[in-house]
């Protein structure tokens, strides 16, 4: 990549990051912003008079008649104290209030990018890597904290405190001092854009490097049991220490290119220091500058060349920051899920009457996974979907939620199109129990109202009864409050599917959906939730897939699935009627059951 290219990627890197904050930056942020600069201007005047009053005390001190005349040694004393104790007075104050704009900032940042990440689409869920997402938010914060303490703290008072200095230069007639600090400032400049350019490209590999060391770690800690299951603990070790010995040797690189750098800077701070103060010395022994005149450019160029210094140490920072920010930039230039256009309903009432019309899906260019499918389920009635695994079962739910939305045809609620709804109304319709339950690090009450947050708690202990959940949390020493730990490992996996139905349960839909919502349980736990599913969705479409055939019997109508194809549908007793897919899917579970049942018995004779 050239470098006029990388130069200009660079730069609308720091214009979208800019128009990003400032975007969030609400009445009190901006409020904020405005009384630190206010804070930053006087911060800078003072800073650029106090090396002048200094001066007039040292050569009032010395015995120079001018600055005798009309000021005492003790008054310039106290405006000496007093400048410096109002610069620093200043300088706190400046903190505060950018301490407090830069964390509401940090807060509404923070929420754009977390909705941004949830409103993005199944599609991209699904390719990401587990816990780069919260590395790469955590990087890109990290960037804009350090553009914006740099504008705030490092540019705006060097610049501010150089003008003012030149004003005072240019009045005591040292504009040859002016001028050396001008070109030490021009290497300076020189000196770290060549830095900034350099270190643009190592700083993003060290940030997709630190990316996927955390999302190794993440992933390891999250699959932690089937380490210990299989024994790996060595193993998944030495991969992580492969991703962090990646991390170091990138960083290795990084550091290489900053010492460097840092080292022709301070070549440029001594050099500047060395004839600044040999000038001054020569010009002071020749009678041209008194002893405060002397102190007055040793301070000036202390003061001015190491914030120069900074200013440089500031870009090549931001080039690291750049690095870190293109990843999130790059996330928030996802596109997320859309409504097209659609207007809500407005709470208007929902029948349910679901209706799929030559629907076809397609994943990524050749994955046919839908061909055609065409069904209508009435309102209060059930459906079951049934097939082998990899039918195509579990993608009708997800065009169902508008996870995914179909290559052909269409899928209507009530006779509209749920294209033309909002994804809120849609999802507010419908509630699923999956078939594999993930529950939040929180109390069990709190995962139960998980879809309805304003839940009264007699209402959740209602939908707990319902799923035959409550006696067991009446068990816990805490209740509802009892914490269900990371994912709800604390519940076996009948007990996290209960908190699924019961969580479905409280929403009060008008559509019901059950993916294998019984897989987890025992036979006499399943029939007693078959039950309790059946009352709480009777006035409900439902829609129930379900591998195990017996489970979907008294189904109001039975939808056969095989390849992607609607092959088969009807009641349980006219497919078996008919001898085709179904039953003989039928009849292989029934053999497969008494096959079980025999290996079984086989086993504990022989061990009899």
């Amino acid at each position: 990549m050239g470098v006029q290219k990388k130069r200009r990627m660079g730069l609308q890197a720091i214009r979208t990051t800019v128009k990003l904050i400032w975007a969030e930056t609400d009445a009190y942020t901006r409020r904020k912003l405005v009384q630190s600069f206010v804070f930053l201007v006087g911060f800078s005047a003072l800073g650029a008079l106090t090396p002048v009053v200094y001066k007039l005390l040292i050569d009032g001190l010395s015995g120079h008649r001018a600055v005798r005349a009309y000021l005492t040694p003790l008054g310039l004393i106290a405006a000496f104290v007093l400048f410096q104790f109002l610069m620093r007075f200043c300088g706190e104050l400046r903190n505060l209030v950018h301490g407090q704009a830069l964390q509401r900032l940090n807060r509404r940042l923070s929420l754009r990018l977390f909705q941004h990440v949830f409103g993005l689409p199944l599609e991209y869920h699904l390719n990401r890597k587990t816990g780069a997402i919260g590395e790469i938010l955590g990087q890109g914060l990290n960037g804009c904290h350090i553009l914006l303490q740099h504008l705030v703290f490092t540019f705006l008072p060097v610049v501010f405190e150089f003008l003012a200095t030149a004003v005072v230069l240019v009045n005591l007639g040292m504009r040859k001092y002016l001028l050396l600090l001008t070109v030490s400032g021009i290497a300076y400049g020189v000196v770290f854009a060549r830095g900034a350019r350099l270190i643009t490209a190592p700083s993003a590999a060290v940030a997709t490097a630190q990316i996927d060391a955390h999302s190794r770690l993440t992933d390891s800690l999250i699959n932690y049991e089937t380490v210990k299951f299989f024994g790996s603990e060595r193993q998944i070790g030495q991969r992580f220490d492969n991703t962090m010995a990646h991390v170091e040797s990138t960083f290795r690189g990084l550091l290489r290119i900053q010492t460097w750098n840092g080292l022709i800077v301070v070549t440029i701070f001594s050099a500047s220091l060395a004839i600044a103060l040999g000038l001054a010395g020569h010009d002071a022994l020749r009678g041209l500058l008194t002893v405060g005149d002397f102190v007055l450019i040793n301070t000036y160029v202390v003061r001015l060349v190491q914030p120069l210094e900074s200013i440089g140490y500031a870009a090549r920072d931001i080039a690291q920051g750049l690095g870190y920010l293109q990843n999130m930039l790059a996330l928030l230039a996802e596109l997320p899920e859309t409504d097209g256009g659609a207007r809500s309903a407005n709470g208007s009432p929902v029948r349910g009457e679901l209706a799929f019309e030559h629907v076809s899906l397609v994943y990524g260019t050749s994955r046919r996974v839908l061909t055609d499918v065409s069904f209508i389920a009435p309102p209060g009635q059930t459906l079951a979907i049934v097939g082998i695994s990899g039918s195509g079962k579990s993608s009708l739910i997800r065009l169902l939620f508008r996870l995914y939305e179909p290559s052909s045809g269409r899928i209507l609620l009530d006779g509209r199109p749920i294209a033309d709804m909002t994804l809120h109304d849609l999802r507010a319709a419908i509630a699923i129990v999956p078939q594999d339950t993930v529950l939040f690090n929180d109390t069990i009450g709190a995962n139960i109202c998980f879809g309805k947050n304003d839940a009264t708690p007699e209402e959740i202990r209602g939908a707990a009864r319902l799923a035959r959940l409550d006696t067991l949390i009446e068990s816990f020493p805490g209740g509802y409050d009892t914490p269900v730990g990371e994912r709800g490992l604390k519940l076996s996996g009948g007990e996290k599917q209960r908190v699924a139905i019961a969580r479905a349960a409280l929403k009060q839909p008008r559509i019901f959906v059950f993916d294998e919502a019984t897989s987890s349980l025992d036979s006499r736990t399943e029939r007693d939730i078959l039950q309790n599913l059946a009352e709480i969705s009777k006035s409900c479409t439902t829609l129930v897939i379900a591998h195990r055939l017996s489970t979907v019997v008294h189904a109001d109508k039975i939808l056969v699935l095989n390849h992607g194809s609607l092959v088969e549908h009807g009641t349980h007793a006219a497919l078996l009627e008919t001898g085709g897919h179904y039953a003989q899917l039928w009849h292989a579970q029934q053999g497969s059951r008494r096959a079980t049942q025999d290996g079984a018995s086989s086993i504990v004779s022989a061990r009899a």
